[in-house]
Formats: structure tokens, sequence, C-alpha cells
């Protein structure tokens, strides 16, 4: 994988200086994105914040697109938080419409690149149309084994927790059966191991209800770096940042 990347990269450059330093036998194994700056981006340039999400668009291709030839398995992005139902409507619309135009769009990409799409998050209160798209989406795909895409979508780590428990106890699971092992076959990243890094773009240092029960042992990396900009060298950032940590998971 390694080895095809160069090739597409300038010799020479940033971006081939920090390839070279990457430890192919340290790459993290699932990476999560929260997707942070959007708005910031568009504001700064005097455009309409949907232009920031259009543009935002762009860099969620391309870093999966990235992180599929570095070798990463899973990656999660923060797509659409259950909060973000409190921005006004013309913004929630213009964002939908751009979540199924992208669906369309990038279909190829997951069909070349045999990546499999989960959702993660509660999808009943999305938009027909969407749903319907997303639906489809994840049955072609899911015989997909290179890469598995999650996007969050209308999700929340509390939310999430707690469909958990009230699911067990529909099930009538018996307290002396509950572990962590059972209780993430309830969580929505049931098929998935924890993310090995979080990133989040912007600036801003929150986890902001993202995954709050799967980054107990996450390796954090924030940068100011607003998400349209964030491209290839800014994900290596992150990864040799990740690598040059020592990952103890409570040991010595």
């Amino acid at each position: 994988m390694i080895t095809t990347f160069r090739k597409l990269i300038e010799e020479g450059s940033e971006e081939e200086e920090r390839l070279r330093r990457i430890d192919t036998t340290r790459i993290p194994v699932h990476v999560a994105v929260i997707m942070d700056g959007n708005g910031r981006w568009a504001e700064q340039r005097g455009l309409d914040r949907k232009d920031g999400h259009k543009e935002g668009a762009v860099s969620a291709k391309k870093i999966v697109e990235y992180a599929l030839r570095l070798g990463v398995k899973y990656i999660t992005l923060f797509a659409f938080s259950s909060e973000n139902w409190k921005r006004p409507l013309k913004e929630i619309n213009a964002l939908m419409n751009m979540l199924y135009e992208n669906l369309v769009d990038q279909k190829n990409l997951l069909i070349e690149n045999q990546i499999k799409l989960n959702i993660v998050g509660d999808i009943g209160r999305l938009p027909g149309k969407l749903k319907k798209k997303l639906l489809e989406t994840i049955d072609f795909s899911k015989s997909y084994k290179k890469m598995q895409l999650n996007l969050a979508l209308n999700y929340g780590a509390r939310m999430e927790i707690l469909n958990a428990v009230k699911h067990i106890l529909e099930d009538n699971v018996p307290p002396s059966k509950i572990n962590e092992k059972l209780f993430n076959k309830y969580l929505f990243t049931a098929d998935c191991p924890d993310p090995d890094l979080l990133i989040r773009t912007s600036g801003e240092r929150r986890i902001s209800n993202f995954l709050l029960y799967q980054i107990a042992y996450s390796e954090l990396y924030f940068t100011p770096t607003l998400w349209p900009d964030f491209r290839l060298k800014e994900f290596l950032d992150a990864v040799l940042d990740f690598q040059s940590r020592e990952r103890r998971f409570g040991k010595v």
C-alpha cells in the first residue's frame, strides 16, 4: 500500500517526507474523526456555510482514500450528531442533500476499493430518500473487506449507551451475564474494534458526545486545522503523532 502511495506523491514534498517516517508495522487499525470547522472555514472566506460543508465532503473522501492506502481497516467519520438538529433548517437540509449526493457520487469509490459502509447512529429520523440510499449502499457493500467506513449519522454517545442498556433489559439478560463483551454487542459499533486514534480538527478540544464508551484507551489528537483544509499532510501528522506514543493500557 505504502509503495503505491509514494507513486502518487510529489518527490521531495512535505507529504513524501512524512510518509517516509511512517512505521508500517504500527498503523492504527481504527481511526475516528470529528470533522469540525466547515462553517468557520466558509465564514473566513465570506462564503455560505454550505460551501464549507461541500469542501469538507472533499476532505472526507480524500481522507478515506488516504487511510485505505495507508492500511487503516476501519474509519469512523462524525458526519451529523443528534444535537445538530438544533441548527438552522436550511443548513440541515443542505447537509442531508449533500449526504445523499455523496452516496450516489461515491458508489464507484466503494466498489473499486471494496469499502464496506456501516451506519453508526439512529437513521430513523433521516429523510426517507437518504435513508433508502443508505440502506441500499449498506446492502451492496456488505461483503467488502478492505476497509469499513462508519458514518456517524444522527449519533450521540449518551443516546447509544442508553439504547444499549434498554435493549439489554428488553432481552432479559441476567445481571451476572453482563460484561464488556456483551455490552459491546449492543453498541452501534458492535462489529468494530475500538478506535486506536481519535482526530478532532479546528482547534476545539472536546469529545462532543462522540464514541464515549469506545475511546476509553484511544489516543487523542487535536489540530487547529479546519476540516476542509485537512488533507494528506495533516493526516500523516496525526498518524506520526500516534506512532510517537507509548500505549500501555493501564500497564506499567
